[in-house]
């Protein structure tokens, strides 16, 4: 009994060791077999892909309850299937296809091949309307459509008006308006520096009296202040002696120039009063020049027979004006006195003497300046440089001015060197300031002028889009309002030029009197490059008619 008792148990525990060995090896099948299960789910995807297209339902087809609408819907176009002209191409045939334009940049040229134009009438293209293209795409480069761009091939169709208004696009009729394109950048108006002076004394000394002040005008001539300096006085002074020297000279050579002939005075006493005359002529020269370095040029041979109080007398007030003379009493006054003239015509823009101040030759006293033509330095990018021509029209906006109109100005210089710390290329232009309303160091906004077109055909900038390869603009298609005709719009490559305020130029592509889609216009982008993950049509291709 013992012995069974003990041996009984064991029976069991074979059993659970053979369960235990046992699922390695099912382990092994299944894993053996997995490769065979992965080929066969891979054949039937590729079965599915197939014959649906490689397309994935809709997300409302996933989640929805499968039941057909009770209008048959285009799920591709997003219109009824009876009106889908994507669909049922003879509801809307296609026109005639013309192809790229090498010359103009575009699938189907309107420039070329008026009759695209969705228009009652087919327009008329005059010579003007193909050169004014030449004139834009020469003038600069243009951004370029890609060859490979199919978009010009679709249509994007509403299922009726309601559906557009609902959207919220709003369109716009294609027009010709002048149009400027130019560069733009900041400018600073100076004086100038051709017609500005600054002035200063051409002697040291103390100012005696001061004339003119800031914003006196002047001309040129006028005096602005009075300096008294000692090297004036010690210039006329010099200038008396050599007159007294030289007339002592031609005394003794007319006194001695007998008696050498008789023999009563010696031959070389003669010689020497020749040599004294010399002497005192060009001491009295060197004296004349000096004043004349002043600017205060006198002739020796007018005081030759004047004494020496008339000589004094004569140029106490040398170089000074009548009117200035006049007010100047000869008894008090210095003879160091010396003026400070106007160099030119214009206005007293700056001042720093007043009346006792002592000055020296290296201070400036008065700065003038002609404003009736100012400079407008410009500050343009070099890769915008090229275009900064001399003879260029410019047209000026002063920052916070009350003017309406631009000032009008030309290019007359151009660096030649870029700005260390900016890198901009100066650009200097002349501009016309009669009415003095233009201030030096101010600011404003220049445009240098590449072409001006008084008949440019643009559009809202709103209406022009660019998908990455070429930009177009949808144009709504003629028979729009016709009973049951297709509400659609055509795409259309265009070629765009210059920005002018919320307008962009459309160089060709769009021809004046079509109408595009503008405001919201984007909605109709979105549908033409849409690629969903479900049942929609794909960027950039064309649907093709359903059997």
């Amino acid at each position: 009994m013992s012995q069974a008792a003990t041996s009984t148990p064991a029976a069991p525990v074979a059993a659970d060791q053979a369960q235990t060995t046992a699922p390695p090896s099912n382990r092994g099948a299944i894993r053996n077999a997995l490769p065979s299960v992965i080929v066969v789910v891979l054949g039937l995807l590729a079965l599915w892909g197939v014959r649906s297209g490689w397309r994935l339902p809709k997300f409302s087809a996933l989640v929805g309850n499968g039941e057909p609408s009770k209008e048959s819907w285009c799920e591709e176009h997003s219109v009824p299937e009876a009106e889908c002209i994507e669909c049922n191409v003879n509801l809307a045939p296609y026109g005639k296809d013309y192809g790229w334009c090498k010359e103009h940049g575009v699938y189907q040229c309107s420039l070329h091949h008026p009759e695209i134009a969705q228009l009652k009438q087919i327009p008329h293209v005059t010579e003007a309307d193909l050169a004014r293209a030449t004139r834009a795409l020469e003038v600069m480069p243009r951004a370029e459509n890609n060859s490979l761009c199919k978009l010009h091939l679709r249509r994007i169709q509403f299922a009726s008006p309601e559906a557009i208004d609902k959207a919220g696009v709003d369109v716009a009729v294609v027009e010709e308006q002048p149009l400027v394109e130019a560069i733009t950048a900041n400018g600073e108006v100076v004086y100038d520096r051709t017609r500005e002076a600054h002035l200063a004394s051409r002697v040291p000394g103390a100012v005696w009296r001061v004339y003119k002040k800031v914003g006196d005008r002047v001309r040129s001539g006028d005096v602005l202040a009075l300096i008294d300096g000692a090297e004036i006085g010690k210039s006329k002074s010099e200038f008396m002696q050599a007159v007294s020297r030289l007339r002592l000279s031609e005394s003794n050579i007319t006194r001695l120039k007998p008696l050498a002939t008789d023999g009563v005075v010696p031959a070389r006493q003669y010689r020497e009063a020749e040599a004294g005359l010399q002497d005192a002529q060009i001491r009295l020269l060197a004296a004349q020049q000096a004043l004349a370095n002043l600017g205060l040029p006198v002739q020796a041979s007018d005081f030759i027979d004047d004494t020496t109080d008339e000589i004094a007398e004569r140029i106490q007030f040398l170089g000074l004006p009548e009117e200035i003379t006049a007010t100047l009493d000869p008894s008090v006054s210095t003879t160091n006195l010396f003026p400070v003239f106007a160099s030119l015509d214009g206005v007293v823009v700056d001042c720093h003497v007043v009346a006792g101040e002592v000055v020296e030759t290296r201070t400036m006293l008065f700065a003038i300046a002609d404003t009736s033509r100012m400079w407008l330095t410009i500050n343009v990018r070099q890769d915008d440089a090229r275009y900064a021509m001399p003879g260029r029209t410019v047209l000026f906006k002063p920052s916070e001015s009350s003017r309406e109109a631009e000032l009008l100005g030309t290019v007359t210089w151009i660096s030649t060197a870029a700005d260390e710390r900016t890198r901009t290329v100066k650009v200097r232009v002349e501009l016309p300031n009669d009415d003095g309303q233009l201030r030096a160091n101010t600011f404003g906004t220049a445009r240098i002028v590449l072409r001006e077109e008084p008949r440019a055909v643009v559009v809202p900038n709103a209406a022009v889009h660019w998908d990455g390869s070429c930009h177009v603009v949808f144009v709504r298609d003629k028979r729009f309002f016709e009973p049951k005709a297709p509400k659609f719009f055509h795409v259309r490559t265009v070629r765009v030029g210059a920005k002018s305020g919320d307008q962009t130029e459309i160089i060709v592509g769009a021809l004046p009197g079509e109408v595009v889609a503008s405001k919201n216009s984007v909605v109709l982008e979105a549908q033409l490059l849409r690629s969903n993950l479900g049942a929609g049509c794909g960027c950039c291709t064309v649907a093709k008619p359903k059997n």
